[in-house]
């Protein structure tokens, strides 16, 4: 009799526990609460911005709300999400993560989430942030009621925190809103470009004048020569710009010791006339061009104003000429480039 008497009182202490702690477990879980209780603009995404699409902002600000046009360079809008959590109850809770909904202006714009790994103890509140990014595309659907409600946003959350208990997982609804503006962003960032820009292209049309300018002055002066960069093989012999006066020539030697393959190009350039003459001989023919008598070449240009040659030789003395002996007014200016490799 006492043994069952002894039983019913350890069965009924049990029971008792079992029940304190599913009341501690339900009075921790009523006094769990998860609020957005802070919403802030952290920045926009932009697309690239150039004159000409200032310039089509602008014409479409003429027909409309210039709020509208803006949106139309935007990708993005970042928006930092402050979450209070908080445990009022009795127990320590564990809580991995949140997720919830998103809405914009009643408007449905896709999913969040945010990772917290915290356990918060009795009493204890802890701030989770978290940077939520409203791509153009989820945006869209919002946009035209941002427009219309002056740039403001009206955000709100509403979802699940997992709250862990014992091992149990306790999903934990909640549901805020917080409003923000990206009025004064937008027009903030629009008159920094379009002030940057303003200088930009002064400046550019400036530089574009002054180079129109040199290039009209050095065409009559015969002074400019477009750069030449070639890509050759080997050791290069010759790099430089020569002038040239009309109706005389210049001659740079080339001295073979094997079997070699000379690469070059020029590039001229005057005021009366683009073109030179360019001539790759040997030893005997130069004497014969020096003394005004026919001769033979390996590589001949004709009047041209820029050409390329590639010449493999036999060892011995060689000589390029540039010549401009045809010319009776202008002064050329060559730029020549000249390199060899040897087998």
């Amino acid at each position: 009799m006492k043994k069952a008497k002894a039983i019913g009182i350890g069965i009924g202490i049990f029971v008792l526990i079992i029940a304190i702690v599913v009341g501690l477990v339900y009075y921790s879980y009523t006094q769990i609460s998860v609020e957005l209780n802070n919403a802030s603009l952290h920045s926009i995404d932009w697309a690239s911005f150039s004159w000409s699409t200032i310039l089509s902002l602008g014409l479409n600000v003429l027909t409309g709300n210039w709020l509208s046009a803006a949106f139309d360079l935007i990708d993005g809008v970042n928006v930092n999400l402050g979450f209070s959590l908080h445990n009022g109850g009795l127990l320590p809770v564990y809580i991995p993560n949140l997720t919830y909904d998103l809405k914009v202006n009643d408007v449905y714009v896709g999913k969040g989430h945010s990772n917290v790994d915290a356990t918060i103890n009795p009493g204890q509140s802890k701030q989770i942030y978290s940077l939520q990014n409203f791509q153009k595309n989820s945006l869209s659907p919002a946009i035209y009621s941002i427009i219309n409600n002056g740039g403001k946003m009206e955000i709100k959350v509403s979802g699940t925190a997992h709250f862990s208990l014992f091992g149990i997982n306790i999903p934990v609804p909640f549901e805020s809103t917080k409003q923000i503006s990206v009025y004064n962003e937008i027009k903030k960032k629009l008159n920094e470009e379009i002030e940057q820009n303003k200088q930009r292209e002064a400046k550019a049309l400036q530089q574009s004048i002054q180079k129109a300018a040199n290039s009209l002055i050095d065409k009559i002066t015969g002074t400019n020569t477009p750069d030449l960069n070639l890509n050759l093989q080997g050791t290069v012999v010759y790099d430089s710009t020569y002038k040239i006066g009309p109706g005389q020539y210049r001659y740079f030697p080339l001295t073979l010791p094997d079997v070699c393959t000379i690469q070059g190009g020029f590039q001229a350039n005057a005021g009366l006339g683009d073109n030179i003459m360019a001539y790759l001989v040997d030893e005997d023919d130069f004497s014969s061009f020096q003394n005004g008598n026919q001769f033979r070449s390996y590589y001949s240009s004709g009047k041209i104003e820029h050409d390329t040659f590639e010449v493999t030789l036999n060892p011995g003395q060689y000589y390029l000429i540039l010549s401009n002996t045809y010319s009776i007014f202008s002064t050329k200016n060559v730029q020549l480039q000249v390199s060899g490799f040897c087998n």
